[in-house]
């Protein structure tokens, strides 16, 4: 039997949600960032963030109302595959929830609710408080094998290995999750600093990702996109884009490739920095990059920073912020790794004409789902994939729709957007 309901907090569920911050309340915990992750024919996890140190479970149910609970799923708190329980307990006393749940059947819809519980009694969050609950639904079909001109050949995908330091990029960030978004892939993937490796690292199975077309397998190809998040609860965050590695289908152990090639990059962050002079920021990689670009809607001007500018007093552009889209000319490649913090409650401000932004979601969204709150008012979204040197577009007035090409909106991403009035995204 669970424990008795002794506080319920209304919070909605909404992809990587910032909780505004609040008076906290001794033994009450709050809850941000709740995420479905890892889900495939059989299973899911969900992983959010507690502002204090707490356990973590969910209840599962067969319908939305929660009357009807999932009997035979197996629910396991931390799930660490190598046994070793400090990460458990770092991830706990860190913040960084996470619950996965087996013994599902396939292409099935569930509903859940996270439960927390404060490791300084007796406080536990629900979230939802109540009623209609979070869904998932479970992948179609596990596949391990492609047609290739009429036979059925096997693939396999790599696994890739990423180190993960707090903020001061020296100490290991143990109990902290390691967060995979890939380009194509139905859910982020998930795993913990330490779980089947040696700190500071984790690794990430990308053969766990299933297709968001076909609720298959996916068979990863080199260049896509793979956004990598440090989920550290109290410790902060960190994110890099990145691409995936050449792949020879023998799951081998790999670094991803450098995000930022050599030319021109149209890029964005995802996460607020903690210090957002352009200094700082690019600090990382300022021996990579010549100039930073930026273009502001309402002064219809840009602002610019070159390193090989003959006249450096017209280098005007001093901070670097999330939600905003940058050209980045490089002259080589590197990746660009920024500690802060989500903007997710914050809109994004549009105004008539062509805007230069980036996207906030940390999760790759289908492109109608992520412009249907201003589709009335957008003419065109672009953006430019640098690997390829071209284009991909969605035009509403294109009277060739066979060529809007933009099917996603990914993180990391600029995008050119333009719209007919001011509006926020």
């Amino acid at each position: 039997m669970r424990v008795f309901k002794i506080l319920k907090v209304a919070i909605p569920v909404i992809a990587l949600a910032v909780i505004l911050p609040i008076a906290a309340i001794a033994g009450v915990p709050e809850v941000s960032h709740v995420m479905v992750t890892d889900v495939t024919t059989v299973s899911f996890s969900v992983i959010w963030a507690a502002s204090e140190a707490s356990t973590a479970d969910l209840e599962v149910y067969e319908d939305v109302d929660g009357t009807i609970p999932v009997t035979g799923a197996v629910i396991t708190s931390h799930p660490v595959s190598c046994g070793d329980p400090t990460i458990k307990t770092a991830a706990e006393d860190n913040g960084v929830m996470k619950v996965r749940v087996t013994g599902l059947s396939a292409d099935t819809t569930y509903y859940f609710q996270t439960v927390t519980t404060s490791k300084s009694p007796p406080g536990i969050t629900y979230e939802p408080a109540s009623a209609p609950f979070t869904s998932v639904t479970t992948e179609i079909a596990t596949t391990r094998s492609i047609n290739s001109n009429g036979d059925e050949v096997p693939f396999s995908n790599d696994i890739i290995i990423e180190s993960c330091y707090l903020e001061d990029g020296i100490t290991p960030a143990d109990g902290t999750l390691l967060l995979a978004t890939i380009e194509g892939a139905n859910y982020p993937l998930t795993a913990f600093v330490g779980d089947g490796v040696d700190a500071p690292y984790a690794l990430i199975d990308l053969n766990n990702a299933f297709d968001r077309e076909t609720h298959e397998n996916l068979d990863l190809s080199q260049g896509k996109n793979l956004t990598l998040l440090n989920f550290r609860g109290k410790k902060g965050y960190s994110v890099v884009s990145q691409d995936l590695p050449e792949d020879f289908s023998l799951s081998e152990i790999k670094y991803a490739d450098c995000g930022i090639k050599s030319g021109w990059n149209f890029l964005s962050i995802q996460l607020e920095p903690n210090d957002t002079s352009l200094a700082t920021v690019m600090d990382p990689i300022m021996d990579d990059i010549i100039a930073v670009w930026s273009y502001d809607t309402l002064s219809d001007d840009w602002s610019r920073y070159d390193k090989n500018n003959p006249f450096p007093w017209l280098n005007d552009l001093e901070n670097v912020y999330s939600l905003t889209g940058y050209w980045v000319l490089a002259d080589s490649e590197t990746s660009l790794l920024t500690n802060g913090s989500f903007m997710t409650d914050e809109p994004i401000q549009l105004y008539a004409g062509w805007n230069l932004v980036g996207y906030k979601s940390i999760e790759t969204r289908d492109l109608m789902d992520a412009i249907s709150m201003i589709y009335d008012h957008l003419n065109a979204i672009w953006t430019y994939d640098t690997k390829d040197d071209r284009w991909l577009r969605y035009d509403k007035n294109n009277p060739f729709p066979w060529l809007n090409d933009l099917q996603y909106v990914e993180p990391g991403k600029a995008y050119w957007i333009k719209v007919t009035e001011n509006c926020e995204w």
